[in-house]
């Protein structure tokens, strides 16, 4: 919202009142819908940045990042888009959200999974961290304790496929 009030000059939307709805009533469905589109359009509209996307939090999520770091180095393009600092900070918050059982979720509060942690560990794995290091040892560790990566879901073993790392017929 600080974005909407900044391009309205602290403005705000209106709000849809029970007498504004009793008078709708009235009016075709057809006007109603049309206005009801123009306010949502209208109100989106003040929160979209001048280059045209939605700014906002999208953070807590386990497996977004790991799927990023997967394609930007299966295109060669991974030191090309995230400096070494853009780098160490993905693991640094990857770090973080390790839990105490050495696996991630997938989201930042989850219990450990197959998948969050395998994503995770290759994530780690890609931007250079050595399997001996303390997070990704520990991670190794519970995929190890829990089943070995064969047994991730199949979005995993899709991601795990790219990479060559799977076999993309199991």
């Amino acid at each position: 919202m600080p974005l909407a009030k900044e391009k309205n000059g602290g403005a705000s939307i209106s709000k849809v009142t029970v007498k504004e709805r009793e008078d709708e009533r009235e009016e075709e469905e057809e006007a109603i819908i049309e206005r009801s589109l123009r306010r949502a359009m209208d109100f989106y509209s003040t929160m979209q940045t001048d280059d045209g996307h939605w700014s906002g939090d999208y953070g807590g999520h386990l497996f977004l990042l790991p799927g990023l770091v997967i394609t930007l180095y299966i295109t060669g393009a991974l030191n090309a888009v995230l400096s070494n600092q853009h780098q160490h900070e993905i693991c640094r918050y990857i770090y973080y959200h390790q839990n105490r059982d050495g696996g991630w979720g997938l989201h930042i509060e989850g219990q450990s999974t197959m998948f969050g942690t395998t994503m995770n560990y290759v994530t780690l794995r890609l931007l250079g961290k050595e399997a001996e290091g303390e997070a990704a040892e520990r991670g190794r560790e519970w995929i190890l304790r829990h089943g070995t990566a064969t047994t991730i879901s199949p979005w995993g073993k899709m991601w795990l496929s790219v990479l060559g790392a799977n076999e993309w017929c199991e």
